[in-house]
């Protein structure tokens, strides 16, 4: 502390750059230090303050997203008679389109807040369709569709959200739309011990296998159909969704409270993790740092719940493509330079950042 305390007593402490590994940093955000000493952040020469402007692509998609996702709604529920389907649209259009504008309007300080309303109007919307709907859409409801040999629900959700969609946004959903991960982010557990090693990273290849034992247990031995199928009579058992729901979280609370680490289900144990290791890798949506604008200060490797070495990727520049990052911006809004945005292309492009959400 004597030593931070030296160097803010310069009178050019923006001249001086913050050491590659800042012990006495260790622990505290530049937030923090802000907020105990009422200094700015070390940083580099030069290097420019973060924009407070809301970003208009986000303000420009949630305006369209409302449009489309209501009108889909109203559709669904007058003309076709989809019910259960026309309030998951319209979950789905409240999350993304008002709540997600809100997150672009909001300060920083009400970012993180402004995206769990987004997560959990999300997560809601994915429930109601599974619960009014009779359908189950996880990776269960996927593996029993394919035993059918028919097409349902289940397939087109697990191709958006896990197989094919990852390749264009990354693991967005579990960050901004998991009925999982809602909850999980409202546990009294604020920071990660750090990432398990050893055997904890083949967990995610043991919960898949779960999911697919379950589902042949459930289809070929207590005769349970997912739901969800167009044109079938055929509808899952709202109870044994909401007994799927029951077990999920569960296991998710209790191993996050076993761990002290809210994401500890996400990291080890969910059969998606497993998909999404690798089809998020090649995502066109990623996380992008500036090695010019890094002042290796590590308070983003800090603040990232999916225990991500962000502060050594943001020191080498271009994209973090590490296929654990769930694109929640905690890095972003804790960095006191603006280094870390979203980039949207292909290709590692280092030092180009169109835009921050």
């Amino acid at each position: 502390m004597a030593r931070l305390l030296a160097v803010h007593a310069s009178p050019h402490p923006a001249r001086i750059a913050a050491p590659s590994n800042p012990k006495y940093l260790q622990g505290a955000t530049c937030w923090d230090i802000d907020a105990a000493l009422g200094v700015t952040c070390i940083r580099k020469a030069n290097a420019p303050m973060k924009s407070k402007r809301p970003s208009r692509v986000l303000l420009i998609l949630a305006v369209m997203i409302t449009c489309l996702a209501w009108s889909s709604a109203r559709l669904l529920w007058l003309r076709l008679g989809e019910r259960a389907f026309a309030i998951s649209v319209f979950g789905l259009g409240l999350s993304l389109g008002p709540c997600l504008a809100a997150y672009a309007l909001v300060s920083e300080v009400w970012k993180q807040p402004a995206r769990r309303v987004v997560l959990f109007t999300g997560g809601l919307s994915i429930m109601a369709f599974s619960l009014l709907g009779a359908a189950n859409l996880d990776l269960e409801g996927f593996f029993m569709l394919l035993f059918a040999g028919t097409m349902g629900a289940a397939i087109g959700h697990t191709l958006v959200t896990v197989i094919l969609g990852p390749l264009l946004f990354g693991r967005l959903l579990c960050g901004w739309g998991c009925w999982r991960g809602m909850v999980l982010e409202l546990l009294p557990i604020r920071r990660s011990p750090g990432r398990r090693q050893g055997g904890w990273e083949f967990l995610p290849l043991a919960g898949f296998s779960a999911s697919v034992g379950g589902a042949a247990l459930s289809f070929f031995v207590l005769g349970h159909h997912p739901g969800g199928a167009p044109g079938s009579l055929h509808a899952a058992s709202v109870a044994a969704i909401a007994c799927a729901f029951g077990i999920y979280y569960v296991a998710s609370i209790g191993l996050a409270f076993a761990l002290h680490d809210q994401r500890a289900f996400c990291k080890y144990l969910c059969p998606n993790s497993a998909i999404l290791r690798l089809t998020s890798r090649l995502s066109l949506l990623k996380m992008a740092a500036s090695r010019q604008l890094c002042d290796a200060c590590g308070a983003c490797s800090r603040a990232c719940p999916m225990d991500i070495d962000v502060a050594h990727l943001a020191a080498m520049g271009g994209s973090i493509t590490s296929g654990e990052c769930i694109l929640c911006q905690r890095c972003a809004h804790v960095c006191p330079t603006g280094a870390i945005r979203v980039r949207f292309g292909v290709g590692s492009r280092r030092e180009r950042l169109p835009f921050v959400l």
